[in-house]
């Protein structure tokens, strides 16, 4: 059995590995697929009712970005049961060359064996020359025996995991088509949810009440922020003087990679919405897909949704500022974690809302980045 070991390691070892990832990539997928259902019905029940403008682009923006994580996690899911496939393809090719060579030798032997036959017997005793030979050769004559019967044996049990992971094999070709299929349609309905969010935007632009209308519930939203900042700056302790960001000031790395501005700090005629209003930070190009970082060190006092700024983070700097980090598609942080700076905070794919302030005041960030 031990020859064969190596072998069935071959072939078990990517198995007993493959079972946590992708129970994990498993609950995200239903996680992903259970709020894309959720929003859907949303959007659906908004087209029916005249509600905010404002949460109604967010759920359109909110399933694009899940579209978008839905087909990068259906690929990573593709990439890793392609490679299950392969791997086992190989083992089982590697055990069957393995497997018809030690049928060959055991074949030789039984020829070898029927061969002598009965005189097989006198050999072995009128060819030795003591007693204690003809003892010899019939021990290791029946220890041979023994071996043969346990290699036939293990090539019996070799052969049925064989088969075994030919079936496994057929499971994952069947998982893999599955999941093009699902990816195929995911990729088309990110096309027809952007059509949707374009043709809405397009008809906020043109209508004059819509625009007002927006205009409101934005201002609606800036003050919201503003009161669950106040919510977090309430402290015991009387707050200490800027040591963290304004050290940092002209200085502190920009919390994603591409220095694309879109939206302007201060009074602007936004971009998207074609309407006047105040913009608390700026809207960073994330296109494409960005890693989200933390500017500086510290602690993270929000970390979920919040309407008109998607999936938000909030660090406080706990020097009396704080940085926000909106439009998220995923949060990789939790709230009251520690966090340093440059660490990973979450993902953007569309644009990422970046804001500074001082307690309620808000800061143009680009006086403080490099």
């Amino acid at each position: 059995m031990k020859r064969f070991l190596p072998w069935l390691l071959v072939i078990l070892v990517p198995f007993i590995m493959l079972p946590q990832p992708k129970a994990e990539r498993q609950r995200e997928l239903t996680k992903i697929r259970s709020r894309l259902s959720e929003v859907k019905k949303e959007i659906s029940a908004f087209k029916k009712q005249e509600k905010g403008i404002a949460r109604e682009i967010d759920l359109l923006q909110e399933q694009v970005s899940l579209t978008k994580r839905l087909i990068s996690e259906l690929r990573r899911s593709q990439l890793s049961t392609q490679a299950g496939i392969d791997s086992l393809q190989e083992a089982i090719d590697s055990l069957g060359t393995r497997l018809e060579g030690s049928k060959e030798n055991l074949r030789k032997r039984l020829v070898s064996l029927y061969k002598r036959g009965q005189f097989y017997d006198l050999e072995l005793v009128f060819g030795a020359s003591s007693v204690a030979e003809i003892y010899d050769r019939i021990y290791f004559t029946r220890y041979a025996a023994r071996a043969e019967e346990r290699l036939f044996e293990n090539l019996l049990d070799a052969k049925a995991k064989v088969e075994q992971k030919k079936d496994s094999l057929e499971l994952l070709n069947n998982e893999l088509s599955a999941l093009l299929g699902e990816q195929k349609a995911a990729k088309d309905s990110l096309t027809s949810a952007k059509q949707s969010k374009q043709k809405r935007l397009n008809q906020i632009k043109t209508s004059k009440k819509s625009k007002e209308k927006l205009r409101k519930e934005l201002e609606a939203r800036r003050r919201e922020l503003e009161r669950l900042i106040a919510s977090i700056d309430q402290r015991p302790q009387p707050k200490p003087t800027g040591t963290v960001i304004e050290k940092g000031r002209g200085n502190l790395p920009w919390p994603v990679a591409t220095r694309k501005v879109l939206a302007s700090f201060g009074t602007i005629v936004h971009p998207r919405y074609k309407t006047r209003t105040f913009n608390d930070g700026i809207d960073i190009d994330c296109s494409g897909g960005q890693t989200v970082k933390a500017i500086n060190k510290g602690k993270v006092a929000y970390a979920e949704h919040l309407t008109g700024y998607g999936l938000l983070v909030v660090i406080d700097h706990q020097d009396g500022y704080y940085s926000l980090y909106g439009n998220l598609d995923k949060i990789s942080t939790k709230k009251g974690q520690t966090v340093s700076q440059g660490q990973t905070l979450g993902t953007a794919s569309d644009y990422l809302h970046f804001s500074i302030s001082k307690g309620t005041e808000f800061r143009n960030p680009i006086n403080y980045l490099k």
